[in-house]
């Protein structure tokens, strides 16, 4: 549900490189090499800038060192910058894969996909690319090809090469308690319990798990914050992992003897999907952090909803599709104060709002935001994005800003914002513009919330129709267009509708609060449905059972009428 970031570069690898070519100690070279390894080791990332950026001073022929810095902007989120770092490194040494690694996931977040898919292309097939690389690729050709065969058989491609050896090689799995009443023991493997989409998503089935029909534990390897210690409050088994292997990860799982272990990453920053490989339980889905297919024959379902996949997309996925009545629960910031009119009757003009990130804003996506400001030449823009500081914002959108034509008096470029001001941007905006092909998740749920329309393009597949799907679910179909010119008009209709909007901010939260996003008690008793008939399957040896519209217990009666099962 869509993801900010990517892969962290890995800046300990990188630098031991570095770290193994004989200097003097005395050298200058040296000492900014060393400055640069202690700071990874601290996870500095502006000293470690600090410090290549010294080295490159001192060595400017060294491709190593341009493309370490360029790997140091990258997780400054400082896309411009790596870029050039980066192209200097290629100039230098033509066949590094790691800086073509990097320079396809600056590219990915600059908006340039074509391009991005190319450099991870020839990156993967450098013979140092390692499953960082595949999975990057696997992530990028999922997140930019119009045609979902074809994404699933790169992500596929990561599949056959890195998870599915060790699924062949894994160690039996011995499963002891088969009881189909049994009290399911259930796992949560993630890095994102914390101020995090997946964690609006996630808290409210945590606070909601029955404890008389699940066992919750949660694998966390993530950081952690405020919000990851509210939601450890509602979870009695919660292991720190980040320091395990993969190896060591699965061998942990499988002595807690988790009978369904849930992945909420996919192909996203702080994966653990070589643990699932390793078969560390019986039944392993995947859910919410990633809407890409996975590529792996270990992961047996997929959790999501019929309009998120209507029937016959089942070739599209790598994992058996388990169907709920709503893919998700939403829950909103504690901290979300609701203005009950729209900016615009105190402005005196319409102001647009984009808050999905820099990686899902084409150029395209900019052509068609441009010819609505032209359309309406008092109308504002505001564009937030994913990068934490206002010199990187600028940086990443400006020029393209610039290039689609845009009247740069008329758009303003935010940085990431705190979480309490985030919530606050329904005091400047009227109405939301979201993205495509990859549309918005959490960031419309959150837009919604603060009392914004949203205008949206409707779609088929997968991550693509999440904004659409949202908005069908909750009762606001104003803003669903079928193409550029029609999502045009309707986000000039909106801009127009002064009395509509006010009205639409007294009703939006009551039909939230009513839909199936935010009945947390009900859907995460369909949830726990869904792994008791996955429990069942596996037992039965067969994945019979592939939604919820079967009741548990007709479903247990058949399953204790089976000979072959228990």
């Amino acid at each position: 549900m869509h993801i900010t970031y990517l892969f962290d570069i890995d800046y300990l690898a990188m630098t031991k490189i570095i770290s193994s070519v004989s200097i003097p100690e005395a050298d200058p070279l040296a000492l900014a090499i060393k400055d640069a390894i202690d700071a990874s080791q601290r996870k500095d990332t502006l000293a470690m800038l600090k410090a290549f950026s010294a080295a490159v001073a001192l060595a400017p022929n060294r491709a190593d060192l341009w493309q370490d810095l360029g790997a140091t902007y990258s997780r400054l989120q400082m896309w411009s910058a790596c870029v050039s770092s980066l192209e200097i490194a290629l100039v230098l040494e033509p066949d590094r894969a790691g800086a073509r690694y990097a320079m396809a996931l600056a590219m990915y977040h600059l908006g340039k996909k074509e391009k991005a898919v190319e450099l991870i292309d020839e990156a993967c097939q450098h013979s140092s690319a390692t499953d960082y690389f595949w999975s990057m690729r696997a992530y990028i050709h999922g997140h930019t090809s119009s045609d979902p065969v074809h994404a699933l058989q790169t992500l596929r491609d990561w599949g056959r090469r890195f998870a599915d050896p060790l699924t062949r090689k894994a160690k039996p799995l011995v499963v002891t308690d088969r009881n189909p009443r049994k009290r399911l023991k259930i796992g949560y493997v993630t890095s994102d319990f914390r101020n995090h989409p997946v964690a609006f998503f996630m808290h409210p089935v945590l606070c909601h798990h029955n404890p008389e029909v699940v066992e919750v534990h949660v694998y966390s390897s993530g950081k952690r914050d405020a919000f990851t210690e509210t939601m450890q409050q509602s979870v009695p088994h919660w292991h720190e992992v980040a320091e395990l292997s993969d190896e060591a990860l699965c061998e942990r799982i499988r002595s807690d003897s988790i009978d369904v272990l849930i992945d909420l990453s996919g192909h996203t920053t702080g994966q653990r999907l070589l643990a699932f490989a390793r078969r560390a339980a019986p039944v392993q889905v995947t859910w919410i952090g990633d809407m890409s297919p996975l590529g792996m024959k270990a992961m047996d379902y997929r959790l999501l909803d019929y309009d998120m996949a209507p029937l016959g997309h089942e070739k599209y996925y790598s994992e058996t599709l388990f169907r709920l009545t709503c893919m998700a629960s939403y829950s909103p910031p504690d901290y979300a104060p609701l203005c009950e009119d729209p900016p615009l009757l105190k402005n005196g003009y319409p102001t647009l709002l984009s808050l999905n990130n820099s990686a899902k804003i084409t150029d395209a996506m900019l052509a068609v935001w441009a010819c609505i400001l032209q359309q309406r030449p008092d109308a504002r823009l505001i564009i937030m994005v994913g990068e934490h500081t206002a010199d990187a914002a600028q940086a990443s959108m400006q020029p393209r800003v610039e290039a689609a034509g845009m009247p740069l008096e008329r758009v303003s470029v935010l940085p990431k914002q705190p979480l309490e001001h985030y919530m606050e941007l329904g005091y400047l905006a009227d109405v939301m513009l979201d993205t495509t092909p990859i549309s918005g998740g959490t960031t419309t749920l959150h837009a919604l919330w603060m009392g914004l329309p949203v205008v949206t393009l409707d779609a088929e597949h997968g991550v693509n129709a999440f904004s659409t799907r949202i908005l069908q679910k909750i009762g606001f179909v104003e803003g669903i267009a079928e193409t550029e010119e029609e999502y045009v008009q309707k986000a000039l209709q909106l801009m127009s509708a002064s009395d509509y909007l006010k009205q639409y901010r007294q009703v939006v939260r009551p039909q939230m609060l009513a839909s199936g996003y935010m009945n947390y008690a009900e859907h995460t008793q369909e949830v726990e449905q869904a792994f008791q008939l996955m429990w069942l399957n596996y037992l039965n040896g067969n994945t019979h059972w592939r939604d919820t519209a079967t009741s548990l217990e007709d479903a247990l009666a058949q399953a204790f009428n089976n000979p072959t099962a228990c």
